[in-house]
């Protein structure tokens, strides 16, 4: 599959039972938008933008990771890789 990213991202989201594990930007864009505990935040907003166009090939998948990374970052989600 061309767009997974190089490394996975494994992240424990409040209130999920089990881990998600994050391969590619749709992933990412996916979770941001229907699973995200919150919906705002410079970080957020950004990484849903980013993996979105990465999703349709107009944005790098790397940036694309680093910034679903920031926005871990920002909710305080449990990130175990």
């Amino acid at each position: 599959m061309p767009d997974l990213w190089e490394d996975c991202v494994i992240i424990q989201l409040p209130g999920a039972n089990g881990v998600e594990i994050v391969w590619t930007p749709a992933q990412a864009a996916r979770l941001l938008s229907e699973q995200w505990p919150v919906e705002n935040g410079v970080a957020y907003t950004k990484a849903l933008n980013v993996c979105t166009d990465a999703m349709m090939g107009t944005f790098p998948r790397k940036q694309a990771r680093d910034a679903f990374v920031a926005a871990v970052n920002e909710a305080k989600i449990k990130k175990l890789r």
